[in-house]
């Protein structure tokens, strides 16, 4: 399933928002664009989240993730935990909502009652009562959502990855003591709401597939290589000392001596892929496989090269996969088109809300980038060197040659001095 819209109300940050994704199977409008339709990116199923600190990006991502447990948030394992939003002129308590759409496919098994039907609707309420807070689902009927309570089915795929994503040592890992431990679906979705919940590594599953499922094995090592992009290291399934190697112009590195970057990218790579699959429908590519991954804080660690070919990257090597990232980086927004971007913005009362801004961006520079409405920023210089540069400015414009002459020389080089 995709998730096309979600209504936000009185959810942490946003006090009432409607935002509509990207997704493979959207009814993209012509170039004539509202905040409701707008034309097709090139990369129709990816979604790229900005905003300042603190106005709701990690928000929005748990908002996705609690709507598409559907009627299984209430018992999935998932506390709701100061989410309601906390409006000092209310004297009463109060209700948030979450009112997801999505789309469903096939391998969700949604019963189609209608020849019209086409969204599957998931409301739910987080009701504060005295220090605690509750989910309620709200829709009454379940039968259209009787996969979700299966761990084992490819029904209603969706995985989720906090800013922390910490990889745990294979000699930790009990995979079937993690299986029985909690809701499947809701350890794919945990480390959005816990920091230290961590990841499966690759070595804790990937060998068994290679004698247990040889042809998924070999498209999970295709898929890391396709997921790295080009002028990374490379993957051949090579194991040792029970420790995958990646290997970079004939240098072999076991992947817990990988840099931060490397590691961090690869281990939330490896532990989608577990979850693919595991979910995957039998008789087709992993590839096929169809679902929300949410990443936040994709570009962690990343090298600014890296950022600029992540997205594009993981969107096509993975197709049918609605892809939802949040970042502050720039060079993340160039290599996309604003169709793609939503923006989080302050809105009344501290509270927040998400609108997509028709500014096109595709293919410029950081510094271009940073000066748009996307950033709002009015110089990418340091303070010092902003005043310094106006002072002159203002000089040269009332005659100064010097000055003129001056404004040139410091325009092209730092403040501190060279020996």
């Amino acid at each position: 399933m995709y998730i096309d819209r979600i209504q936000i109300e009185n959810f942490r940050t946003f006090g009432k928002t409607d935002i509509r994704f990207c997704h493979p199977d959207r009814r993209y409008s012509s170039s004539d664009s509202t905040q409701n339709s707008f034309p097709q990116p090139q990369l129709p199923n990816l979604n790229l989240l900005l905003g300042n600190n603190g106005l709701g990006k990690t928000t929005l991502l748990k908002a996705i993730a609690l709507s598409a447990l559907g009627p299984a948030v209430r018992s999935s394992g998932i506390y709701a935990n100061h989410l309601v939003r906390r409006d000092v002129s209310l004297s009463q308590p109060q209700t948030a909502c979450l009112n997801g759409f999505f789309v469903p496919h096939p391998q969700d098994r949604v019963p189609v009652t209608t020849p019209k039907t086409k969204y599957l609707n998931s409301t739910i309420q987080i009701v504060r009562k005295g220090d605690l807070e509750e989910f309620e689902w709200m829709n009454g009927e379940t039968q259209a959502w009787d996969s979700i309570y299966s761990s084992s089915s490819d029904a209603f795929f969706f995985v989720g990855y906090g800013a922390t994503r910490r990889v745990e040592q294979r000699e930790r890992v009990d995979l079937s003591g993690r299986r029985g431990s909690s809701f499947v679906r809701a350890q794919r979705i945990q480390s959005l709401f816990e920091e230290a919940y961590s990841l499966l590594p690759l070595n804790t599953w990937l060998p068994e597939f290679r004698h247990s499922n040889p042809g998924r094995y070999k498209q999970v090592v295709n898929l890391i290589n396709r997921l790295m992009g080009d002028g990374h290291y490379q993957f051949q399934g090579e194991l040792e000392a029970g420790e995958y190697l990646f290997e970079k112009g004939g240098l072999k590195i076991p992947f817990p001596d990988l840099s931060d970057g490397y590691r961090a990218f690869l281990g939330w790579v490896g532990d989608l892929l577990y979850h693919i699959c595991m979910t995957a429908p039998k008789g087709k590519k992993l590839t096929e496989n169809q679902g929300i991954v949410m990443v936040d804080e994709i570009d962690l660690h990343l090298h600014p090269k890296w950022q600029m070919t992540v997205l594009k990257t993981l969107a096509t090597a993975l197709p049918q996969i609605q892809f939802i990232v949040t970042s502050h980086s720039p060079l993340l927004v160039g290599a996309v088109e604003w169709m793609n971007i939503l923006v989080m913005e302050p809105g009344r009362k501290q509270s927040s809300k998400a609108i997509r801004l028709k500014q096109a961006v595709h293919g410029l520079d950081a510094d271009q980038i940073l000066l748009t409405e996307f950033f709002g920023m009015e110089s990418t210089r340091s303070a010092g060197k902003q005043r310094d540069l106006k002072k002159l400015s203002l000089m040269a414009r009332a005659g100064d040659t010097e000055a003129a002459t001056q404004l040139l020389i410091e325009m092209s080089r730092g403040l501190e001095p060279l020996a």
